[in-house]
């Protein structure tokens, strides 16, 4: 059911006190949860990638957030790499 909720598109992000569902954008940021259920890791995983600048975030303060077209593209250009022998 996790997974299913992570395949969506857009992402629905909570909002206001009452936590209504409203629907993103289309290239909605996202919270490390977030990424973290759409690439079926950790949550501490996409943190660690993020204090050692491998994935791609916007900072917002004290809080971090993930364009969902950058993590993609990330992770298509570690495909490309993985046929070459690159790790992250």
């Amino acid at each position: 059911m996790i997974a299913a909720r992570a395949a969506q598109a857009p992402v629905q992000i909570r909002h206001g006190h009452a936590g209504e569902l409203i629907d993103g954008p289309e290239d909605p940021l996202m919270t490390a949860g977030e990424v973290a259920l759409l690439l079926r890791v950790t949550t501490a995983w996409v943190y660690a990638q993020t204090r050692a600048n491998h994935i791609p975030h916007v900072p917002l303060g004290r809080y971090v957030r993930y364009r969902r077209s950058a993590v993609l593209g990330w992770i298509q250009e570690m495909e490309r790499g993985a046929a070459g022998g690159a790790r992250w």
